[in-house]
């Protein structure tokens, strides 16, 4: 059984030709598909870092973190952090415009409750901050302990009016990222997932 992981790699490259061998690495380890290696990459989000050099947001279906852990190292690029998806929502297809990841920590315990604040920080995006700011999609992630946690997707004015939007739906913001380009290498839908625009049921 193939789980949806979120795997964040920090400082990957210091310039765009550096992020585009990571890139390859990546590609050239998953043509080669390893018998060992049971884990398939989907997308990856490159970020510009607070030090000016790029990271990644990437997402993979694999069997176990492990197996990812284990890729990592035969991609020579090392890992940050290891989420696993529990659901995926999309609000607006992704924009080619100035997008920010947004990664929240315990977020919520369960699907209702998650369901409920980002309601809310939907309802606060589309009706009190419509001109600057759009949520466009979140992964709802597994986090230690049973809570859950999102990496958000919006494209808005400037990292301010994210916090801002934070604040006013009660929301936390551990991180905020500029997303410098999106590389999708597989669009394929999780089946044992809600189709994109549809909710968990609560």
């Amino acid at each position: 059984m193939t789980h949806i992981y979120l795997v964040r790699r920090s400082g990957v490259a210091a310039s765009a030709s550096e992020l585009d061998a990571a890139l390859m690495r990546l590609r050239s380890l998953d043509e080669q598909a390893p018998a060992d290696l049971d884990a398939r990459w989907l997308h990856s989000y490159a970020l510009r870092e607070a030090d000016g050099r790029f990271g990644l947001a990437c997402i993979f279906r694999a069997d176990t973190m492990a197996t990812l852990y284990r890729h990592a190292a035969r991609a020579a690029l090392p890992v940050l952090d290891i989420v696993q998806v529990h659901s995926t929502r999309v609000q607006r297809r992704f924009a080619p415009t100035r997008v920010y990841l947004v990664r929240r920590h315990r977020v919520g315990v369960d699907t209702a409750q998650i369901d409920r604040r980002l309601a809310t920080a939907r309802r606060i995006a589309d009706e009190d901050m419509p001109r600057q700011l759009s949520w466009l999609h979140s992964y709802v992630l597994h986090e230690d302990g049973g809570a859950l946690g999102t990496a958000c997707l919006y494209q808005a004015t400037d990292p301010g009016v994210l916090r801002e939007h934070a604040l006013r739906a009660g929301l936390n913001t551990a991180e905020i990222h500029p997303v410098f380009g999106r590389v999708v290498f597989r669009d394929e839908h999780d089946p044992s997932q809600p189709a994109p625009d549809q909710a968990l049921p609560a």
